[in-house]
């Protein structure tokens, strides 16, 4: 069932009437006119789509991204002072196993992908009469959050809706999203810009469906002629240290209960979930099970067509989906099962297909257009970052674990 604060499309003009704004446009007062808005009367909307980003070019780019990621994200277990020191010998440690993954996969394309995901969503904001742009922004790469912040600002936007590149809250990603927006809002005051964080829509139904109808058309074209009982999907999503998880980051749970959902959608598939943890800082403890694990389960099961899916948590293909579940998934199924003690039968190998992302998918720019929409009349599980001619949040107040966890309990999330 979707969130309880999520509002079904169709109450969205009864909205419009009563929170007195058109579609996109909240009705100001003359006293209320910002300078920076492209028209008169209607403010200029921003879509910050936001992610940790992903590289290209591992000769140019792979120190920075490393360093960076070790800096600041959230899913390691040492406080923030401690790291600077410590920058040089944990690139020195990790660099290998990153390097060897990027030699294998070649370049993601990431970027070229979130910009096609942007383009989408902007023709989605002008059908349901938005006027606004899509923009995309990194915490670990370029184009980094503070780069995009700043174009936004130079194009004139009055108004930003904050998401995260996929579709659950996590202290490390959408929590780290909005807190580096709110250290850029901290450091240019005189922005008088009005910003709101969607920081979850993972419990929205109709997420869930544009998902579950994702899935039956590239089975269906994957495998022609196949019956979904003849079809496996692997759903592989990000996993997170269990430190994080045990701070009561929802992240985890929220995957959990949308994938519960899609076996009851999609009943006549043969579904596994396997989460891709990224665990290329040694030491830490991740959720279960990985990727790894679930496909030697596929394996014994005897799955032959056998369809690979990463849109529950990523939204374009990173290098988690293209190594954990392409390459190292993929090299399983791909490859005889050792013998069992009893003998086994002749082994055919399996088709193996990694669907595509949501990329420039309709369906699913779409959907951000509409959540955008209830965004901006207060619908949805949101949280305002700053209000116009107000200040903004602290930094730190989204992404510290355990921090936001009294945030949850006004949202009646279904278990």
């Amino acid at each position: 069932m979707p969130s309880k604060l999520t509002t079904s499309l169709t109450l969205i003009p009864l909205l419009q009437l009563i929170f007195g704004v058109s579609a996109g446009c909240i009705k100001r007062t003359p006293s209320q006119s910002d300078p920076n808005a492209k028209a008169a009367g209607a403010p200029r909307v921003g879509v910050l789509m936001a992610s940790h980003g992903d590289i290209d070019d591992p000769e140019t780019e792979l120190e920075d991204y490393i360093k960076t990621a070790f800096l600041h994200n959230v899913g390691i277990p040492l406080p923030a002072w401690t790291r600077g020191p410590i920058t040089d010998p944990a690139y020195r440690l990790s660099v290998k196993t990153v390097r060897d993954q990027y030699d294998i996969i070649g370049p993601t394309r990431y970027r070229e992908f979130a910009e096609k995901q942007m383009k989408a969503i902007d023709t989605e904001l002008k059908s349901v009469g938005v006027d606004g742009k899509a923009y995309f922004g990194a915490n670990f790469t370029h184009p980094y959050i503070h780069e995009t912040l700043d174009q936004m600002r130079k194009d004139g936007v009055s108004t930003i809706v904050v998401f995260n590149k996929g579709a659950q809250f996590s202290y490390a990603s959408s929590g780290e999203n909005m807190d580096d927006v709110l250290e850029y809002l901290n450091e240019h005051k005189d922005w008088n810009v009005r910003v709101i964080g969607r920081f979850q829509y993972s419990e929205d139904e109709r997420f869930r469906n544009v998902w579950a109808q994702a899935i039956e058309r590239d089975a269906k074209a994957s495998f022609p002629g196949a019956s979904p009982k003849d079809v496996c999907v692997l759903a592989g999503s990000h996993g997170l240290p269990l430190w994080l998880t045990d701070k009561g980051d929802p992240a985890i749970r929220q995957m959990n209960r949308t994938f519960d959902w899609l076996k009851k959608k999609l009943p006549d598939f043969k579904l596994y979930h396997g989460f891709l943890n990224d665990d290329f800082f040694p030491g830490a403890r991740w959720v279960e099970p990985n990727s790894q694990v679930v496909a030697e389960e596929m394996q014994a099961d005897g799955c032959q067509n056998i369809l690979f899916d990463g849109r529950l948590s990523f939204t374009t293909h990173h290098r988690a989906t293209l190594y954990d579940l392409n390459h190292v998934a993929r090299g399983i199924l791909e490859n005889p099962p050792k013998k069992s003690a009893s003998g086994s039968s002749k082994w055919v190998k399996p088709k193996v297909v990694l669907a595509s992302n949501f990329d420039d998918d309709k369906a699913y720019a779409n959907l951000m257009a509409n959540l955008t929409l209830e965004a901006l009349v207060g619908v949805g599980d949101i949280l305002v970052l700053k209000e116009k001619d107000g200040k903004p949040l602290a930094k730190g107040f989204v992404s510290t674990p355990g921090a936001f966890a009294a945030q949850f309990k006004q949202y009646k999330w279904p278990e």
